[in-house]
């Protein structure tokens, strides 16, 4: 939704890179009724991740962020996140990629876990 209002444009690390900030930024939503001014999205056109960085994969520490873009968010949340619901799923033995999504969707919302590597993040030369 992000890139579909105009906030950025998709990286190679699956973030989306805004044109001052790059790939720091923390998404949100608000629901209301309320009448809202129009907002005016980057000053400049968002043009994404430069054709030949390739940062973000090579400072990857478990190879997550393929050439083509394409990120295995699974070996990045085994890598990376700690979380009380993703101990007990690795315990049970019946955890697949959808129980992933599932947990993406509940800790953003409750924030009961954190995140123990951001080098796509930190490493980015966009700023």
């Amino acid at each position: 939704m992000a890139e579909t209002v105009g906030i950025g444009k998709r990286g190679k690390n699956s973030l989306i890179l805004h044109s001052k900030y790059g790939p720091r930024l923390m998404l949100g939503g608000l629901l209301t009724t309320s009448e809202l001014p129009t907002g005016c999205w980057p000053e400049k056109d968002d043009t994404g991740c430069p054709e030949d960085c390739d940062v973000c994969m090579k400072v990857c520490p478990v190879g997550a962020i393929g050439e083509n873009g394409d990120v295995d968010r699974l070996a990045c949340i085994r890598h990376s996140m700690k979380s009380p619901l993703f101990s007990f799923l690795m315990k049970t033995k019946a955890f697949d990629p959808q129980d992933a999504a599932m947990i993406n969707h509940v800790t953003a919302v409750d924030d009961h876990s954190w995140y123990t590597c951001i080098k796509c993040v930190s490493e980015c030369p966009l700023l």
